[in-house]
């Protein structure tokens, strides 16, 4: 866990000598007792750069496939939810990414889902017709198979959020989400939950008790560590299981060669 709050620490510094000379930021540091709690469940960081060149990127997705897949080990269906701690966080890329090299693998069926309401993006991301989703699942009870539309890869199809009402998914979440959770595995072996952000959406935190485990995007330079603990905290409160955290857009203080050797 030190390298990712190094990294964070020095990112913030970073930030905070781009801020306005003599600003006052108000932020506390959070004590070691309050910064241990939370991470102690988390397992090991994972570190994933969104913006880096499609070779590398690849080779930190390969990783946090790998990583998961120990987190999940024996489990033949599995349902893993991604939500940043803030908004900005990058989880779409994430999750998306995720959900594709798993499909590539062509050995499961993969699902991605989103439900993201507030600022929906599958149907940019997929090209594909998003008017219907989760949300009609929610309100109507129509069933996934119906709703669900393919991507470009033979085994991943994307279930998207419908209408743009997060207050009916927020309403309607621990009779329908469950109903949704357990249609979908009947016929995918991988879920992929794209979630929206903990701190800011209340319907969050709750679905991390219907999923296998969490993955925490976290945007280096921008997240502050108070907004990961407290979303860490806000998981646990639901007994949700932090499966680790993506440090996204990571910026290397020293050559990226060195940090693979570390």
């Amino acid at each position: 866990m030190s390298r990712l709050f190094d990294s964070m620490r020095r990112a913030e510094d970073e930030r905070r000598k781009k801020a306005s000379s003599g600003a006052a930021t108000g932020e506390t540091a959070p004590s070691a007792e309050s910064e241990a709690a939370p991470y102690a469940s988390a397992g090991p960081p994972f570190s994933v750069d969104a913006g880096a060149a499609a070779g590398e990127s690849l080779r930190e997705l390969g990783m946090l496939r790998n990583a998961l897949e120990v987190a999940l080990a024996g489990k033949t269906k599995r349902i893993v939810l991604f939500a940043g701690a803030m908004e900005g966080d990058g989880t779409t890329t994430i999750a998306t990414g995720y959900a594709r090299m798993i499909a590539l693998e062509g050995r499961q069926r993969v699902l991605v889902c989103e439900m993201n309401a507030r600022a929906p993006s599958f149907a940019a991301v997929f090209s594909t017709n998003g008017d219907a989703g989760v949300t009609e699942c929610f309100l109507s009870g129509e069933r996934v198979a119906s709703l669900v539309r393919r991507s470009e890869l033979d085994n991943l199809d994307v279930l998207h959020v419908g209408r743009q009402d997060a207050t009916a998914i927020q309403l309607h979440l621990n009779r329908a989400f469950p109903k949704l959770l357990e249609e979908a595995l009947r016929d995918y072996d991988t879920v992929v939950i794209d979630a929206p952000p903990v701190i800011s959406s209340p319907e969050t935190p709750p679905m991390t008790a219907f999923v296998d485990g969490v993955v925490l995007v976290v945007r280096a330079g921008k997240t502050k560590r108070e907004a990961v603990l407290r979303s860490m905290v806000s998981i646990a409160s639901f007994k949700g299981r932090v499966f680790g955290v993506v440090l996204n857009r990571k910026r290397y203080y020293i050559p990226g060669f060195i940090y693979r050797r570390i």
